[in-house]
């Protein structure tokens, strides 16, 4: 029970720093929402390693570096998507990446319960439903010429919510990568992953921002808020480390992408997004899954 636990805790955390990141991204640059986060992050997770110290073996730590600089282009790619499109379609979309530590941890000899085995897909299938772009039935405007009629039916029903549709794929692999190669560092030290995976975050996101001549500057009123999805990030990432090292990989990723179950809920409930009917469906279902997991 205790890995589900922290594994939730870092749905959550991971859901809160989802929605904040890509909605502050909408108002400033969007490097300076991610340098200022991670810097934060960075901090935190140097306070919480303090006592048990940083030294990893070579492959642990090539591990850590790995996930670091894969979670720095998910982010970048999560936080671009979810600045140009929907938080409640991107959100889901970019949870899939839980197929990637699931295939492995399989693959790797996890051997989870019957229970548990019919939640994996159970919650995948409903952030699929989540991610399921709504149809508007506003027709689309067309050029009818002078004394024709408009055709019978009108113009198709238009798709809407797809917006950034692209970069929540490109953000799924990415983060599929960094579960993956996170949750193996942290097999062999938690702290150490915790740590040298946000400095090579840290310091990919640097690079970034200086090849691609990116703005940094926030106002000083905002300067606290872009600390905050940082925060969380590091102590959800923490979690889920802890997680991965007390129970089975292949279940416990697959609740800690249940985050887009918070963002969506923040996205509805803030920032007045409206979900079709598969949507909803697909965050009921996903919590079905979490149930099973948690049950085998």
């Amino acid at each position: 029970m205790i890995p589900i636990l922290l594994a939730l805790g870092t749905a959550v955390g991971y859901g809160i720093a989802n929605f904040l990141g890509p909605t502050l991204g909408r108002r400033m640059p969007l490097a300076a929402v991610l340098l200022g986060s991670q810097l934060a992050g960075l901090a935190v997770s140097a306070v919480l390693v303090l006592g048990p110290g940083v030294t990893m073996t070579t492959t642990g730590l090539t591990f850590a570096l790995v996930a670091g600089a894969s979670n720095a282009a998910a982010l970048a790619a999560f936080y671009r998507a979810g600045a140009t499109g929907d938080l409640s379609v991107v959100a889901p979309i970019t949870a899939t990446g839980a197929t990637v530590p699931v295939l492995v941890g399989l693959v790797t000899g996890d051997r989870p319960g019957v229970l548990q085995i019919v939640g994996i897909p159970v919650a995948l299938i409903g952030i699929a439903l989540a991610a399921r772009p709504r149809r508007s039935t506003q027709s689309l405007p067309v050029p009818v010429p002078a004394g024709n009629a408009p055709a019978a039916g009108g113009p198709p029903a238009r798709t809407t919510g797809s917006r950034g549709v692209g970069w929540a794929l490109l953000a799924a692999l990415l983060f599929g990568v960094f579960l993956t190669t996170y949750a193996l560092g942290a097999q062999d030290f938690p702290a150490g992953a915790l740590f040298w995976s946000r400095v090579s975050l840290v310091a990919t996101t640097a690079l970034g921002i200086v090849v691609l001549r990116a703005a940094v500057r926030v106002p000083g009123r905002d300067a606290l808020l872009v600390l905050i999805p940082g925060i969380l990030l590091a102590l959800g990432t923490y979690a889920f480390g802890e997680a991965t090292r007390l129970g089975l990989l292949s279940v416990v990723s697959v609740i800690a992408t249940l985050n887009p179950v918070v963002t969506v809920l923040l996205a509805v409930v803030v920032l007045r997004e409206r979900l079709a009917g598969a949507q909803r469906i697909g965050t009921l279902v996903a919590l079905v899954g979490v149930a099973l997991l948690a049950a085998g």
